[in-house]
């Protein structure tokens, strides 16, 4: 039922019986919580929203749009939402599905005859459900050094490099977060609609629900339009550092997370899907049928087992661009989103008619841990649990241990090896099929790494212990130094693998996916 007709139905009822207002719980304090979370991590800057029963409750605005501007952030701030643009891509393929231009157990090569996995099998079975649902066998966040920190990746190039990338698990066997198939999943939609991904997003769904400030992707902002520079943390600092601009995500990415939003604009968001996928003129989107389907868990998040105490969360399962679970004792649909520099969280309750969201131009746990707490609040007046609290203390001890992991890689261990070949036998260059190149090079005395899709991630190579060396890269906010350890047979060198040094590093620095061959 949507909000409308609810209203209708409450009406007829009230001279039989006076209804107690709904949501009769203690309120959060909203203003404090932010400023809290705020404090607690340094933050920069933060926007966030709340609607209930259709009326937004609260909007606040914190910080400043960049790291020593003296620029506030206003209510018109445009913020990334990252990853929680994935929903707006299965929105476009729900009403796609609803004018029957495609469905959802479609082979994805019906729509993109070229798409292939690693497996031929796998390759004309996949399925446009596979692509939104994080059950492709890859392993996480495989293939995004395609495009992160600063790639520049076309369509065509994803899709090359998906049928490179090895599976981890079996098809359909298991959770592994993904962006690459939600690019794809917009390629889909421009080719069963006939428009570009940006033009479907800004003109069937922006549009009518009254989203008007938002832009589907980065190349569409307009000059002077107020938006923040995310920032980024060098391990062990408490200052934030604006990111290198080349860091913000492409027009490709835009499908998997690249959509631009104030709050208010999201409030319209939620309120749309709290009304069941109709506009607040009353204009019907998606079908109650697909709604459901959009929001019906399909692949099963953590290890599934109860524990003998509960948790906020016990159960969860990604649905079609959003994620299901139960939140302190109700389900709750939401997504979370991260991008360089950037965090942005989205909470709704059905049940309670509540949604709630927070944006920061920071890339740390700001906006999530707010909306948590403000979300734990709201559904029974109780706070359950301080997450803000926790996520404060989580930071610093990530932190310390993510300074500490670093400053040991930058010093060879007493017992190390010497390495087994003289410098100038590591030199050359080395190829990975989905990847491309990697150079290696002669820089100063010692060695010098270049990753060809990156211009950021090019800098010295540090001996560390036999034929393992430390690529660690000149921009220290990126937290994402990786060892390089050479494969040397009878003589000479033949490859290289590389892996991250930290636990703090992004997933999407997925350099362990590498299998360089020297050419």
């Amino acid at each position: 039922m949507t909000r409308h007709l609810a209203s209708l139905a409450a009406a007829l009822c009230a001279l039989a019986a006076a209804p107690l207002p709904a949501h009769e719980v203690a309120q959060p304090d909203y203003e404090a919580e932010a400023k809290r979370i705020m404090e607690g991590l340094h933050a920069t800057g933060m926007t966030a929203a709340v609607t209930r029963d259709g009326k937004v409750v609260y909007s606040g605005q914190f910080g400043t749009v960049e790291e020593g501007s003296g620029k506030p952030v206003t209510a018109d701030t445009l913020f990334p939402i990252a990853s929680i643009s994935k929903a707006f891509t299965t929105t476009a393929l729900a009403m796609l599905v609803d004018q029957g231009k495609l469905g959802w157990d479609d082979p994805v090569r019906k729509y993109v005859p070229e798409f292939g996995m690693y497996d031929p099998w796998v390759s004309e079975h996949f399925t446009v459900r596979d692509l939104l649902t994080h059950r492709s066998g890859l392993g996480l966040g495989a293939g995004d050094l395609v495009m992160w920190p600063d790639g520049n990746a076309e369509v065509a190039d994803v899709i090359n490099a998906l049928r490179h990338l090895k599976p981890t698990t079996g098809f359909r066997d298991g959770y592994a977060y993904d962006n690459l198939l939600y690019i794809v999943a917009g390629e889909v939609v421009a080719r069963a609609s006939g428009k570009s991904w940006p033009d479907f997003i800004t003109q069937e769904i922006f549009a009518p629900v009254g989203m008007t400030s938002c832009v589907a992707d980065g190349s569409r902002l307009k000059p002077g339009q107020s938006r923040v520079r995310g920032h980024e943390r060098a391990a062990g600092a408490t200052v934030g550092v604006p990111i290198d601009p080349r860091m913000e995500f492409s027009p490709t990415v835009a499908p998997a997370g690249g959509i631009w939003c104030p709050p208010g604009d999201m409030m319209k968001w939620a309120n749309f899907w709290l009304d069941g996928g109709v506009t607040e003129g009353g204009q019907r989107l998606i079908s109650e049928t697909q709604k459901n389907e959009v929001w019906k868990g399909v692949t099963p998040v953590g290890s599934g087992i109860i524990r003998p105490t509960g948790g906020s969360t016990n159960l969860a399962l990604y649905a079609l661009g959003w994620l299901v679970t139960d939140m302190e004792g109700t389900p709750a649909v939401h997504h979370s989103g991260g991008a360089p520099g950037v965090t942005s969280n989205f909470i709704l309750l059905p049940q309670h008619d509540i949604g709630i969201f927070a944006s920061s131009n920071d890339y740390m746990s700001t906006a999530g841990a707010w909306t948590r707490q403000i979300a734990d609040k709201l559904i029974d007046g109780k706070q359950d649990r301080d997450v803000i609290a926790s996520a404060i203390a989580a930071h610093e001890k990530q932190n310390a241990e993510a300074k500490a992991a670093v400053d040991k890689a930058l010093v060879t261990p007493k017992d190390a090896k010497k390495p087994s070949l003289p410098l100038n036998a590591y030199v050359g260059t080395y190829a990975d099929p989905w990847y491309g190149t990697v150079a290696i090079t002669r820089r100063g005395k010692g060695l010098a790494i270049d990753m060809s899709r990156s211009e950021l991630l090019d800098g010295p190579l540090t001996h560390f212990d036999g034929d393992t060396f430390a690529a660690i890269w000149p921009d220290r906010t990126m937290k994402a130094d990786a060892f390089v350890t050479f494969s040397v047979e009878y003589g000479a060198v033949t490859g290289m693998k590389m892996k991250a040094i930290s636990d703090i590093t992004d997933f999407s620095f997925d350099f362990q996916d590498l299998d360089l061959k020297r050419q």
